[in-house]
């Protein structure tokens, strides 16, 4: 089973207006358990965080938000909190992601960020947008 990291911005985006590739990211993989979730406290607080301001309130259904982030809170592989982080990318806020695929022995970090997205590869961590991933698995029905 594919061990993933799923960045803030994928989770905001499926709630605000998922594309086919993040709904299938999100419902048909990892929802019926075709891919491990790997997570931390660093990006469950920031999941939270953002789920929080009211901007982002403003564009969801906070209910679903409420769902969602304790889904991911019980469905995910929470690693230890992370500790020091080193610098992978151009912007400190993403580093994160990138650690906590590492650290989890994740093989992809899905983002539609394209500070992470030029990085490509950061050790065996594979980092791709939703759609690609899902293009790596086309002829196999459980997406694994």
């Amino acid at each position: 089973m594919n061990r993933v990291v799923i960045d803030t911005n994928t989770w905001i985006r499926y709630l605000i207006k998922p594309g086919q590739a993040i709904h299938r990211l999100i419902e048909e993989e990892w929802l019926r358990d075709r891919l491990q979730l790997v997570s931390s406290p660093e990006l469950l607080h920031e999941l939270a965080a953002v789920l929080a301001r009211p901007h982002i309130q403003a564009l969801i259904q906070v209910a679903e938000a409420e769902v969602l982030l304790t889904a991911v809170h019980y469905k995910a592989e929470v690693l230890p909190p992370l500790g020091p982080i080193p610098a992978y990318s151009c912007d400190v806020k993403d580093d994160k992601f990138i650690a906590c695929a590492v650290a989890g022995m994740a093989n992809y970090l899905i983002t539609l960020d394209t500070d992470l997205l030029i990085l490509g590869q950061v050790a065996q961590v594979q980092i791709l947008r939703p759609d690609e991933y899902l293009a790596l698995f086309p002829g196999e029905p459980d997406g694994t």
